[in-house]
């Protein structure tokens, strides 16, 4: 059992086979799933369930496809949101509940024990090797990917890469243009226009989403703001300068980094407000301030946000 639970420490599962190798058989790997003992991540492949539980959402798919990896006969490379989660791109209501891969031989396209095979053209630029694996490269793998996602949530995606330079968003057209008359890439356009790499979190993407669909100029980002010495003083999350609006996105992460040591929530709250007063008599305009909930869909930003936001459009 040691061994097994070493494999699943270093590798993230251990393969049936490996479990009937030491001695484990079928009967005693179905009571240990039962029991709680161990979680059958896919057909083939098991993970201790209390490791298991710790892991994120991410996290699980990765332990999938790289079982999924180990398993499948042929080539293939790790592609899609699969692929995104290999280079460590921050996702928001992408599609995790299937492996993704692509056929690197002949095999054709299907779908089987939780893993989407893909096929297509394939050139060499499409194909990196990291960590033993293959996986589409960056650009491939974020153009695919946002084809099975909203425009929202490709664009948490597109600018996640951008941000972090894995991509050129002349990468991700040349990509696009090649890939135009494939299904489901009609949302790609429109993702691709809307991408900037400026933004710096899920939430600061999400908030440009909200403000092309209430029809709002588009904002600057990470806008400088400078007092009468010519200091930097402040940097918003969006502008409107023109329209006197400043927007900051609240959000407990933001929080988070913020805290210095010593330093409580309370204390960086305060600092905050202190930072919104600066702003708006430096700049004589509205500071708009939303969190997470005013980004949901389901409810859409608050009425007193609404009304702030609308005065960028005046």
């Amino acid at each position: 059992m040691d061994i097994l639970r070493s494999l699943v420490e270093t590798q993230g599962f251990f393969l049936r086979r490996e479990a009937l190798e030491v001695g484990v058989t079928d009967k005693v790997l179905t009571r240990g799933v039962r029991d709680k003992t161990w979680e059958r991540i896919r057909q083939g492949a098991y993970c201790h369930w209390d490791i298991w539980a710790t892991l994120s959402a991410e996290e699980r798919h990765a332990v999938r496809a790289h079982a999924a990896y180990r398993l499948i006969e042929g080539e293939v490379a790790l592609s899609h949101v699969s692929a995104l989660v290999e280079f460590g791109c921050a996702l928001w209501k992408a599609p995790l509940d299937l492996t993704h891969v692509i056929r690197r031989d002949s095999g054709s396209s299907r779908r089987e024990a939780g893993t989407v095979h893909h096929t297509g053209l394939l050139l060499p630029e499409d194909l990196v090797e990291r960590d033993g694996r293959w996986l589409t490269s960056p650009a491939r793998s974020t153009v695919d990917a946002a084809t099975l996602m909203t425009v929202e949530a490709g664009l948490v995606a597109v600018d996640w890469m951008l941000h972090h330079g894995l991509v050129t968003l002349e990468e991700l057209w040349t990509t696009y243009l090649r890939m135009k008359q494939w299904p489901n890439t009609l949302r790609l356009e429109l993702t691709l226009r809307l991408a900037d790499g400026r933004s710096e979190s899920v939430a600061e993407t999400r908030g440009r989403h909200l403000f092309w669909r209430m029809g709002l100029p588009t904002p600057e980002l990470a806008y400088e703001i400078y007092d009468e010495c010519g200091r930097l003083v402040a940097i918003c999350d969006f502008a409107w300068p023109e329209h006197g609006v400043y927007g900051e996105f609240d959000g407990k992460v933001k929080y988070g980094r913020l805290l210095k040591e010593g330093q409580t929530a309370g204390d960086v709250v305060f600092e905050e407000k202190r930072r919104e007063d600066l702003i708006r008599r430096l700049t004589g305009g509205t500071v708009v301030r939303w969190t997470w909930s005013e980004l949901t869909p389901s409810s859409g930003p608050s009425l007193h946000a609404r009304q702030l936001l609308r005065s960028a459009a005046a």
